[in-house]
């Protein structure tokens, strides 16, 4: 009898650890990612100073994955040298504006908004996929977004970004392995992948014209009201 459970519990035992070590640390055979990003050939010509982050659309099928990006690319515009529109006043004009969604934003203007919201360029983004995909003998933990820098009095594109990571994991045959990488993908953290993507995303934007300030008091300053 004894024997009889070492033999069910020990590659049971077995199969948690790996798949353990293997969720720490994912090996580099098994990551996949892709960017592509543009800069406009004039972008020093129409460089920005201000930039209003406006709410982010989401097409997933996560709910508050826009949030994440967002709160991302807002807190480290300071650190690129750059000042940006507080929070609540971008919100404000949402509500004039009666935006209720990220996708409604695409009938109104940037020189509108840049007017509202006293900004020479606003950051739109978009989260394109965040979830799991199962095919074959493999699954894999996908996470795509994409950013645009947009300058308001012309509309002109001055930056753009996409950026994609996959995750891949192989589906043993051992009905136990299966399960647990079913289960590690299913509750793999997408915030942290959407977290670092961005972060390597606005890697690739030009440093803005306050780099003299030191960064602690940038993030005080940073955040603008503006003043209609």
């Amino acid at each position: 009898m004894r024997s009889t459970l070492l033999l069910i519990i020990f590659p049971l035992f077995l199969s948690l650890l790996a798949c353990a070590s293997h969720t720490q640390a994912e090996s580099q055979k098994d990551i996949e990612s892709g960017e592509t990003w543009w800069l406009a050939e004039d972008f020093s010509q129409y460089a920005p100073t201000r930039i209003a982050v406006l709410p982010m659309e989401n097409l997933s099928l996560e709910p508050g994955m826009e949030k994440v990006l967002y709160e991302e690319v807002y807190a480290r515009l300071s650190a690129k040298g750059y000042m940006k529109i507080a929070v609540e006043e971008v919100r404000a004009v949402m509500d004039k504006l009666g935006v209720q969604t990220a996708g409604q934003l695409a009938g109104i203007s940037p020189e509108r908004l840049g007017k509202m919201l006293q900004c020479d360029a606003v950051m739109r983004g978009r989260v394109d996929q965040s979830g799991t995909i199962h095919s074959g003998v493999y699954d894999a933990l996908v996470v795509s977004i994409s950013l645009q820098l947009l300058h308001c009095k012309s509309g002109k594109p001055l930056w753009s970004t996409e950026q994609w990571r996959a995750a891949h994991r192989q589906w043993h045959a051992d009905p136990v392995n299966l399960l647990f990488n079913f289960v590690a993908h299913e509750t793999g953290s997408r915030k942290q992948r959407i977290a670092w993507l961005a972060q390597e995303m606005l890697k690739t934007l030009p440093d803005g014209p306050v780099q003299a300030v030191e960064e602690d008091l940038l993030d005080q300053a940073a955040p603008i009201k503006t003043t209609e």
